[in-house]
């Protein structure tokens, strides 16, 4: 494991630390577009800084946003959602993670997601390797016929996408999506709802990392992180053993879903 990934790691863990802390007592904010914001949020933001910023790499964080005048010019930088489900958290159904991706030349190149009510960090810098809390991740086993989907706004063309591919719904908050995926715990995951570049980065490369595919649906090709835009294009997910279904997907989606 190279110190990048290990700071990552550490980062999450502290981060996981606060937001329990915070969990059962925290201060509500609202923020500019009426999103709420918890001091959960901004303790698991100041533990990753404190970290992260060792190791001289730029920051952008849904806390601390980076300009796009800065991210353009940069390499590398880090990508990061100190609590991904922040109304998750305040319904207190332990859907909620801490994301944290190393972005190199528009793509993410390293990934953890750390769910702290469980106490799970999944992560990954290598293509062909996942890891869940040290132990690697078994590929090769059967998937169920699942559909992610989130908790929040209407489902209607997620719906329509599940039923028409026999695929069974499934609601579950934040990015932990993505490990479900990467886990083969589900099959697929379509995004036809806005999200945030901080939202997916690391999931995406652990699903890419374990075999899957993450794909924009605008431009059918994988995401980049490095645009003017902080909002995803809609996205499809697939885990490793529904590759196969891509290109239907993505022909059915195209006529039959308006995105």
């Amino acid at each position: 494991m190279n110190e990048l990934l290990e700071s990552a790691i550490l980062a999450s863990k502290n981060a996981s630390k606060e937001i329990l802390n915070h969990y059962s007592n925290y201060s509500l904010y609202a923020k500019d577009d009426k999103s709420p914001l918890t001091s959960a949020d901004l303790a698991a933001n100041d533990e990753i800084f404190k970290v992260l910023e060792k190791t001289d790499i730029p920051i952008c964080s849904e806390e601390s946003i980076l300009p796009y005048e800065q991210r353009e010019k940069l390499e590398e930088f880090w990508l990061i959602d100190p609590l991904d489900g922040t109304k998750e958290f305040i319904a207190k159904n332990g859907e909620f993670c801490i994301c944290i991706a190393l972005i190199k030349n528009g793509k993410p190149i390293l990934g953890v997601i750390n769910i702290p009510i469980k106490d799970e960090i999944y992560y990954s810098n290598e293509i062909g390797k996942v890891y869940k809390n040290e132990n690697l991740l078994n590929f090769s086993s059967n998937s169920p016929n699942l559909h992610l989907t989130g908790r929040n706004g209407k489902k209607t063309k997620s719906s329509k996408f599940a039923n028409y591919f026999n695929l069974t719904q499934t609601n579950l908050g934040s990015a932990i999506k993505f490990c479900k995926l990467a886990s083969n715990e589900a099959s697929a995951y379509a995004r036809f709802g806005d999200s945030s570049l901080w939202d997916i980065a690391a999931g995406h490369f652990l699903v890419k990392a374990s075999g899957g595919l993450v794909i924009d649906l605008k431009t059918k090709q994988d995401p980049i992180y490095n645009g003017k835009s902080l909002i995803n294009n809609h996205f499809l997910a697939l885990n490793k053993n529904s590759i196969h279904l891509k290109d239907k997907m993505v022909d059915y989606i195209k006529k039959y879903i308006a995105i």
